[in-house]
């Protein structure tokens, strides 16, 4: 079992995307402990990582990561379909922060409490539902405040796309360069910053980040009476639906004229309307008095 080998074939089948660390430090790890490639050495691991405290949500993921690693090494996968680590309701918390402590959270930022980058990410997490990863990703070109857009790079599959900036968070965006590469460690760091300079202390003992943030953007948007639909095309999720995906893939939001490259086309302008009429947290950045 050569397994330096087995792990350069799993990474030559992963993608470029600066997440294919997080793949391979399972993947290595596994093999690092492994004796021997069968269904009690996986079990091993999944077991080992659970005892250290890991979520379901993330063991699940492992399971995935090992499961691929056997299929492109041509290995024999020692499970059935159906025999991955389950996740119940009772065992994965999938918490939001409550309206109130993200209104605080803004305020604090408005207040100029927060660094500039502290307060482009909150805002970047309150307005578009942005995943660490996302934040990880964003480079100084995808932000044009001149145009009045974003292009954000999703994770997991879903659909990359741009997004209008609304005129209450553009100065906060505008405020940080996007050049200092961060890892998803600091990401979360960056989180808790702003919780304590939020003056949030008490939520330290809660398993939150910023994906608490993101589920609180999409059970507003609901909440407001946003259909579901245009809620997780608005979120950048992957579509589940067959029948979907292909319009999803060549439906466009640059398009071609003859004065050039324009990015604002009919999906991007459906921004306007979730912020005018459906969005949950955007007129806690907006200052008293101050219209859309």
């Amino acid at each position: 079992m050569d397994k330096t080998k087995l792990l350069l074939n799993y990474a030559a089948n992963l993608s470029s995307s600066r997440t294919k660390n997080h793949y391979l430090k399972y993947a290595k790890g596994f093999l690092d402990q492994a004796d021997s490639l069968d269904k009690e050495a996986v079990g091993q691991y999944i077991a080992r990582l659970k005892r250290k405290n890991y979520r379901p949500g993330t063991l699940n993921f492992v399971f995935r990561v090992i499961k691929r690693l056997f299929t492109v090494n041509g290995l024999e996968w020692p499970y059935s379909r159906g025999q991955a680590p389950q996740v119940s309701e009772q065992d994965e918390s999938r918490p939001a922060l409550l309206p109130e402590l993200i209104q605080i959270m803004i305020e604090a930022a408005k207040a100029g409490k927060l660094a500039p980058d502290e307060s482009c990410f909150l805002a970047l997490s309150t307005i578009y539902g942005v995943r660490r990863q996302e934040m990880m990703d964003m480079q100084a070109k995808d932000v044009d405040l001149k145009a009045g857009t974003i292009f954000i790079r999703t994770v997991k599959h879903g659909r990359q796309r741009y997004h209008l900036i609304p005129a209450e968070i553009a100065d906060v965006i505008g405020g940080y360069d996007f050049t200092t590469q961060y890892s998803a460690s600091t990401v979360s760091q960056i989180f808790w910053a702003v919780v304590n300079k939020s003056n949030l202390e008490p939520l330290q003992s809660e398993r939150l980040g910023w994906h608490s943030i993101r589920r609180a953007v999409l059970s507003g948007l609901i909440d407001n009476g946003l259909n579901p639909f245009a809620a997780r095309s608005f979120l950048r999720w992957k579509s589940t639906m067959g029948e979907l995906a292909m319009p999803a893939r060549y439906y466009s939001n640059v398009t071609i004229g003859l004065k050039g490259k324009k990015v604002v086309s009919e999906e991007a302008k459906g921004d306007k309307e979730i912020f005018e009429k459906y969005h949950p947290f955007l007129s806690f950045w907006r200052d008293s008095g101050e219209k859309l």
